[in-house]
């Protein structure tokens, strides 16, 4: 999509292989810009949550294997 340059000290943004400076883009293209920031901020969030989240669960679930397995155990050894 769009890129943001920092190379210099005006912002740009590159479209097609053009480099506009944001300053000169419309009023209703700047809020765009921002929104755009912002949605691919909250994703980038998202997927480190999903990365978080799915770690919990495989832990968990590693968790409950040997928790059924530790009670498998001990019923074994009091019923013998």
């Amino acid at each position: 999509m769009a890129e943001e340059s920092t190379q210099s000290q005006e912002a740009t943004i590159t479209i097609d292989n053009v480099s506009y400076p944001i300053s000169t883009l419309t009023d209703s293209t700047r809020e765009l810009l921002q929104l755009y920031s912002e949605a691919e901020t909250a994703m980038l969030a998202a997927r480190r949550q999903a990365a978080i989240s799915e770690l919990a669960v495989k832990s968990l679930s590693s968790m409950i294997s040997a928790s059924v397995k530790e009670g498998e155990v001990t019923n074994a050894e009091a019923g013998s």
